[in-house]
Formats: C-alpha cells, sequence, structure tokens
C-alpha cells in the first residue's frame, strides 16, 4: 500500500511540474465550501465532512477539514486537518493537485452495552486518543458550472503504526 502511495505522490508531482507553467487564467482569491463523503481502509469506516478553501495564490490554496468517521466496532473518529495544495490546471475546467498538510485526530473507543457472551449489562467505559501527524496525498476536480465543482482525492493520514488511515473521498463545493 505504502508503495501504491508513494508511486501516486510522484505521478501527480511529474503532472503538476509538467502542467504548471501554463498560462491558464489563475483563481487568487477564491473560495469554496464543500461536502466530502469516502472511505477509510484501514478501519474500515465510512466517512463524511466538509472543507473550506481558499486559494492564497493562483496556484497554491489552503485547505482546512473536519471529517467524521462513522462509529463502527465500538471505534468513532474525528480528522482536523490543515493542508496545502498546488494546483496544476489541465484544462479551464480539470485541475490536479498534490496535498500536504498536517492532521489531528481524535479516536474513542467505547465498550459495548452488553457483552457478547452472557448479555451481560456492564457501565460504558469510553477512553480517547489524541493523535498528531501529517497528510499526504493527490486529488483532481472536475468544474461543472461556473459555481460547482466536484472531485475525488486519496489521501494518507500518517501519525503512527496502529493509527495511519488511508481514505478515499469524494467532494462536491460550492465556489463563491
Amino acid at each position: 500500500m505504502k508503495k501504491l502511495v508513494l508511486i501516486g505522490v510522484c505521478v501527480v508531482i511529474f503532472l503538476t511540474n509538467g502542467f504548471a507553467q501554463s498560462n491558464l487564467k489563475g483563481e487568487k482569491g477564491v473560495s469554496s465550501i464543500g461536502i466530502m463523503g469516502g472511505y477509510a481502509i484501514e478501519s474500515e469506516k465510512a466517512v463524511v465532512g466538509f472543507d473550506y478553501r481558499y486559494n492564497i495564490l493562483n496556484k497554491l490554496r489552503l485547505s482546512p477539514s473536519v471529517m467524521y468517521a462513522v462509529k463502527k466496532d465500538n471505534l468513532d473518529i474525528w480528522y482536523l486537518n490543515a493542508d496545502v495544495n498546488y494546483l496544476a490546471r489541465i484544462t479551464d475546467d480539470i485541475t490536479l493537485y498534490p496535498i500536504g498538510g498536517f492532521g489531528f485526530t481524535v479516536w474513542t473507543y467505547s465498550t459495548p452495552d452488553k457483552l457478547p457472551v452472557a448479555d451481560l449489562e456492564i457501565p460504558k467505559k469510553t477512553d480517547t486518543s489524541l493523535r498528531a501527524g501529517l497528510n499526504m496525498g493527490f486529488g483532481g476536480e472536475v468544474r461543472f458550472t461556473k459555481d460547482v465543482i466536484a472531485g475525488i482525492e486519496f489521501r494518507y493520514n500518517w501519525t503512527e503504526r496502529f493509527h495511519n488511515q488511508a481514505m478515499i473521498i469524494a467532494r462536491a463545493a460550492y465556489y463563491f
């Protein structure tokens, strides 16, 4: 899996360098707000969230996001991300970008309401684990109208051995 991520990042960097010199119009100062949905591969959970993106330069944007991995097997996860994207415009409507940034995760484990062996009631116990790490990946997006855009991302949240997470995420957004 790590080799696949590394190959993908190298391909995006190659494409970014190849198309970075194009004369397509930039979008400095443009903002978008989007909703996201996807799948966290290692924890096998559905992921939902939202993000805000702001182009600080024509080819550079900030992308903070909040995501939630839906509770499964008595575990739920919150992701708080602060990423940067370097935009490689292929056409006026298609953009590819690498993802890099910082992530903060909150893992909440809880005991089940009943034990599987004797249906015994036990007090609910939760344990929270906080993890900081790095985000990396790549994405692409297509502009459908002047104000509506959709895309897909592959991202990897690298924290530590048992808390690393690869995700595939689809995004729909409104630009303003």
